[in-house]
């Protein structure tokens, strides 16, 4: 038997250990949606502003069953203006006492929160795969498992986390890796972050490094940061964020002209529970050569079902 066929064996004989049930089930469908209208504006040469646009319009279906311990979740999300199925959470959950196991048909990754720069987020390939997590307050642990065929072999990708709560503060540490040559992050990713929620204000930190495999690639690192304020008797909420990523980091492990840079700031405002107001402002410097750095801004209203 060859070694990708008996870690799958093994891994689907630990998820279906629990129990072999029926999905009799207590089912509720539940629908929502979001719709936003946007005037847009930007600096970029040869782009126009002052533009009336669509934001996000989607609409949600939920439709969860449970029989016992298990769960099963098919949830699409249909974006009206693309006329596309933009997303699909479906999955087989198991929830014992302080964990959960998930399998996940439609695809599963592992990635490196908002750390970013040109090249995308660190992240694992997205595929099938497994989700276990374990509940220890203060700690809770994650661990993600999918595969993918390459030729004739089949390749695992892993994720895993670990993080710890003590109010106000939540610390998570995070890696990945995948053996996967032809994937943007193949090679292994850690980082840190810092979450604490002292209301009205939240703050957020944090910091991840990419070590590629590929010969002739570097090493690299980014941040992220995030101020978020509450304003007080119903004001509104203000927030900026600040994200920046080394020639390295900003490449995949192939170093760019200069470093990546994108910030941004934000106020909105509460109309009704459902209908809110938002103004935004961001500056981006994707760090290629000959690229200059870009603003853009938006005003928009949203409105949820």
């Amino acid at each position: 038997m060859k070694k990708g066929l008996l870690v799958t064996v093994v891994l689907l004989a630990v998820a279906l250990v629990f129990t072999g049930c029926a999905f009799a089930a207590d089912t509720t469908i539940t629908t929502s949606g979001t719709i936003e209208f946007k005037i847009t504006g930007t600096d970029a040469e040869g782009e126009a502003s002052g533009l009336f646009a669509a934001g996000d319009v989607y609409v949600d279906y939920e439709v969860i069953g449970t029989s016992g311990d298990w769960e099963i979740n098919i949830s699409p999300e249909f974006d009206v203006v693309g006329g596309a199925l933009t997303e699909c959470d479906s999955y087989i959950k198991y929830s014992g006492e302080g964990m959960s196991l998930t399998l996940d048909p439609v695809g599963i990754d592992y990635d490196l929160w908002d750390v970013a720069g040109n090249a995308g987020t660190p992240a694992i390939p997205d595929n099938s795969g497994i989700a276990l997590d374990l509940d220890m307050e203060p700690l809770a642990l994650n661990l993600v498992v999918n595969n993918q065929a390459v030729g004739d072999e089949t390749k695992y990708n892993f994720g895993a986390g670990i993080s710890y709560s003590a109010s106000p503060v939540t610390v998570d540490i995070g890696m990945g890796t995948t053996p996967v040559e032809t994937a943007t992050w193949y090679g292994t990713f850690y980082g840190i972050s810092l979450t604490a929620d002292m209301a009205p204000i939240t703050l957020i930190g944090e910091y991840g490094t990419f070590s590629p495999e590929a010969s002739g690639l570097e090493d690299g690192s980014g941040y992220y940061v995030e101020l978020d304020y509450d304003l007080p008797e119903g004001g509104g909420s203000l927030g900026a964020c600040y994200n920046g990523a080394d020639e390295a980091l900003n490449g995949a492990g192939t170093k760019t002209a200069d470093k990546y840079s994108y910030v941004e700031g934000w106020y909105t405002y509460s109309i009704t529970d459902d209908v809110s107001l938002t103004f935004d402002v961001a500056s981006e410097d994707t760090g290629l050569a000959g690229a200059k750095s870009v603003t853009s801004y938006y005003a928009k209203v949203s409105a949820s079902l």
